[in-house]
């Protein structure tokens, strides 16, 4: 009976190499290794222009000064106020002015984990990628003309809600039209494959969770 011979390991890593450089190889491979870069490009582009991208970030101070719009008041002879006229009306408290029980239903209710994490909620985004799949096929498969991702409602922390409402809030209110908001390589491979509105989403969630990042960081410093 002839002895088996075991390739050592360093062999058959030489030999899976040799292989996967021949000729009939490269042509099956090369095609998939330019089409894995493709897409990697795009992603690469995103998570570094949130994490480590810090250039053109709004101005702070009119957020950490936060004036309110001004009341015009009408007084009668004795300098009593009349009428009150205004656009709106609000009134700034401190945190400690509102009651605990509705500090603890808006955390409950919007983003209850919002003492412990940095500006983004990432244990959310497993869900808010499953909801974002299963809205999408649902409308495709209900009759849509063309395949559109559909973000659901919710997954965004305080912060970002916080960033999209002040921030954000022209972004988003053109997020819908037919012009690109960034004229970029990743823009335009993202618009390729999804469409204009929904590469301006994307693209604004993006901005949503570096902003919030960047305003986390920056109550920290000042703040602690």
């Amino acid at each position: 009976m002839a002895a088996r011979v075991i390739e050592p390991a360093g062999a058959l890593v030489a030999r899976g190499l040799r292989l996967a450089c021949s000729r009939p190889a490269l042509w099956f491979t090369a095609p998939l290794l330019a089409l894995l870069l493709l897409l990697l490009l795009p992603v690469v582009g995103l998570v570094y222009h949130i994490y480590f991208d810090r250039r053109g970030l709004p101005d702070l101070e009119p957020f950490i000064r936060f004036e309110l719009s001004t009341v015009g008041n009408v007084y009668d002879a004795r300098g009593r106020v009349l009428v009150e006229l205004a656009r709106e009306y609000r009134r700034v408290v401190s945190y400690d002015e509102v009651p605990p029980v509705l500090r603890h239903a808006i955390l409950a209710a919007e983003d209850k984990n919002f003492f412990s994490h940095s500006g983004v909620e990432y244990r959310a985004l497993p869900r808010v990628v499953y909801k974002t799949a299963v809205h999408s096929v649902a409308a495709w498969w209900k009759g849509g003309t063309d395949f559109r991702l559909r973000f659901p409602q919710g997954g965004s922390t305080l912060t970002q809600q916080l960033v999209r409402g002040y921030f954000l809030r022209d972004r988003a209110s053109r997020e819908n039209g037919p012009a690109l908001f960034r004229d970029t390589a990743t823009s335009w491979v993202l618009s390729a494959a999804l469409g204009v509105p929904t590469t301006n989403k994307l693209l604004r969630k993006m901005e949503e969770m570096r902003l919030a990042l960047w305003l986390e960081e920056e109550m920290r410093r000042r703040y602690g």
